[in-house]
């Protein structure tokens, strides 16, 4: 069984109600960084390639303690970054979970100024052609040799996917998809901020 990773975003008003709601990294400097081959202002787009990465500049995001200082395990940020926290890096990395490579982010706080060097970007290495296409509904532009997806009607290959424990498909890249053991990793350690929906 395979689930799409998400951020868990219906939690995020009861927790500002019960006062338990956790950083939000508001702004970043990812519109600065100039890096080989990216154009200026789309370094963001980097965590959507297969391309390995040489070198890794200095990312940072920031928040404000006002709203809350409170860490979760998956951060939530402006650009939708896949950003876990360092336990859930030395988790994964201890429990033999392959695929990632995870780059280091600075979290700064606008109000004190406090540097907050626990958080990770996950930077999945697995591009497969995980769909299977005889069942899922899309439409490919030649022009472009692009795919667009009904999210509705996304079917994956089991014997494909199986081979894996997180991956990207390489006609979507967007969606991170994880195996039965990821969710259950997260869900035994009572992680805050991820949700998974489940995929046919």
């Amino acid at each position: 069984m395979f689930f799409q990773l998400a951020f868990d975003m219906e939690r995020i008003d009861e927790a500002i109600k019960n006062g338990t709601n956790t950083i939000y990294a508001q702004d970043s400097n990812l519109k600065e960084i100039q890096y080989d081959g990216i154009k200026k202002g789309f370094f963001r787009n980097i965590v959507f390639s297969n391309k390995t990465i040489h070198s890794w500049p200095e990312v940072l995001f920031y928040y404000s303690s006002n709203a809350s200082n409170l860490e979760s395990e998956y951060l939530l940020n402006i650009v939708q970054w896949p950003i876990v926290h360092k336990r859930v890096m030395e988790t994964f990395e201890n429990l033999g979970i392959s695929g990632i490579e995870y780059y280091p982010i600075k979290l700064i706080d606008v109000v004190t100024k406090h540097t907050n060097e626990n958080y990770m970007m996950m930077y999945i290495t697995n591009y497969i052609d995980a769909y299977d296409m005889d069942k899922t509904s899309y439409k490919y532009n030649e022009k472009y040799d692009s795919y667009s997806f009904n999210p509705k009607q996304i079917y994956l290959n089991t014997q494909v996917c199986e081979k894996y424990d997180i991956f990207r498909c390489k006609k979507h890249p967007s969606i991170i998809y994880v195996s039965q053991r990821i969710k259950d990793i997260i869900e035994t350690n009572k992680w805050i901020g991820f949700t998974f929906y489940q995929q046919s």
